[in-house]
């Protein structure tokens, strides 16, 4: 099924001494009509039969107060299951590009495509009872999207912070020498450290060595020039570490001093415009850093690998409540419309965009007849049972969902 195609149920009021048969009839009356579909049972584009509990099978409701009371009830909570549901499409695919939405069946414990799933729609009688009254059903339909909801929150914040950590420590790939952590720059590949008086980095108990950027083309002044920056700076002991200048030009030196000249080279450094970076050799820290990296990857490809299988599940459990939803939405306007004992047929049509007029025009031919309100109310809004001045009204009760309304890549 595509991005955006729209759903249409509708229901319409059976005759008094009608048997299943007749809704079979409807059916076919349907499928007649090219502008409401494909002909055919198996046919993806339908019509389809959206089999609400009715007749001795029927959803216990109390009162047609209750009823009333939930018209409004009920259309508030389908719009909240609505962004629910395309917030998780939306999420899935940020997550998985190539996801595939489909149902899970508890009973045959398998995944099943959204097409066959609403083709062959029965309700739930595990998950949802039907010796529960349909407030306590609606309450309940409720609980389940708002805690699918909140935990699917939860998750995507944990799942955010493991990509924080792992973005804070990640290499700083085609930065700056001004910007990238040195120990990523010079690394035990590239300093030199045999522990003799050659190290690139002398450390002892009187001495130390800077690290020093140079800007493009100052090399031959900064050459001229370190040994008289401090008067305890180690003559001769200028270094440029190889092959490690970027993008710009920067070059990385090292310069060993006491370290009591320490601070009075940094200050001559800033006047003259070079670069001091306060950096502490340490392998050890470099394979710390390594481990973690490797660490947080881990943490992240399986926190990955859980947050396809938690919105494929949620998706899937968010998706068969909003249907529960539209079938006690179908429910209370066609017992308020055509009165009890609850007998009506409803269906699932998928309308061509050109043609939904004449689909429009085919389905208040087939169900109009038999859509004469006898209920509580008289009017044919859509999806109200109480009419509302300018709204518009057909001879059957009718709402309509899109259950994929995010762009694929």
């Amino acid at each position: 099924m595509s991005v955006g195609q729209e759903f249409w149920i509708v229901a319409t009021g059976c005759p008094k001494d009608s048997t299943n048969s007749w809704k079979d009839e409807c059916l076919n009356s349907l499928r007649s009509d090219l502008s409401l579909g494909s002909r055919g049972a198996e046919s993806e584009e339908g019509p389809w039969k959206f089999d609400v509990p009715d007749g001795d099978r029927s959803l216990m409701f109390g009162s047609f107060d209750n009823l009333i009371r939930l018209t409004d009830d009920l259309q508030k909570y389908d719009g909240q299951v609505d962004g629910i549901v395309h917030r998780l499409e939306r999420q899935y695919l940020e997550m998985d590009p190539k996801a595939q939405f489909q149902i899970y069946q508890r009973t045959a414990k398998s995944w099943i495509d959204f097409s066959k799933y609403i083709r062959n729609w029965q309700w739930d009688e595990g998950k949802y009872p039907k010796t529960r009254n349909i407030i306590e059903l609606s309450t309940l339909l409720m609980q389940v999207l708002n805690k699918i909801d909140e935990e699917a929150r939860n998750k995507v914040a944990q799942y955010n912070e493991y990509k924080t950590q792992k973005g804070n420590l990640a290499k700083k790939e085609g930065a700056s020498l001004a910007s990238r952590d040195l120990v990523d720059v010079l690394t035990p590949e590239v300093v030199r450290k045999k522990g003799d008086s050659d190290d690139d980095f002398i450390v002892t108990e009187h001495l130390t060595t800077v690290v020093v950027i140079l800007p493009r083309g100052t090399d031959a002044e900064f050459l001229k020039e370190y040994e008289k920056m401090h008067e305890n700076v180690v003559p001769m002991s200028a270094r440029k570490f190889k092959a490690l200048d970027d993008k710009d030009g920067n070059s990385l030196w090292r310069v060993v001093m006491f370290k009591t000249a320490v601070e009075g080279f940094k200050k001559q450094c800033r006047e003259k415009r070079y670069m001091v970076r306060d950096f502490e050799y340490s392998e050890e820290t470099y394979r710390k850093l390594a481990h973690q990296r490797e660490q947080i990857e881990i943490a992240v490809q399986q926190q990955h690998k859980l947050m396809q299988e938690l919105y494929k599940a949620a998706w899937s459990d968010a998706m068969i409540a909003w249907v529960h939803v539209k079938a006690l939405r179908v429910f209370v306007e066609s017992v308020l419309r055509f009165g009890m004992p609850p007998r009506f047929a409803s269906f699932i049509v998928l309308p061509k965009p050109s043609k939904t007029t004449a689909a429009r025009s085919a389905l208040a031919s087939v169900l109009g007849r038999h859509g004469q309100s006898h209920g509580p109310y008289s009017g044919d809004k859509v999806g109200d049972a109480a009419p509302d001045e300018g709204e518009e009204y057909f001879p059957y009760v009718s709402f309509s969902f899109v259950p994929f309304n995010v762009p694929r890549g």
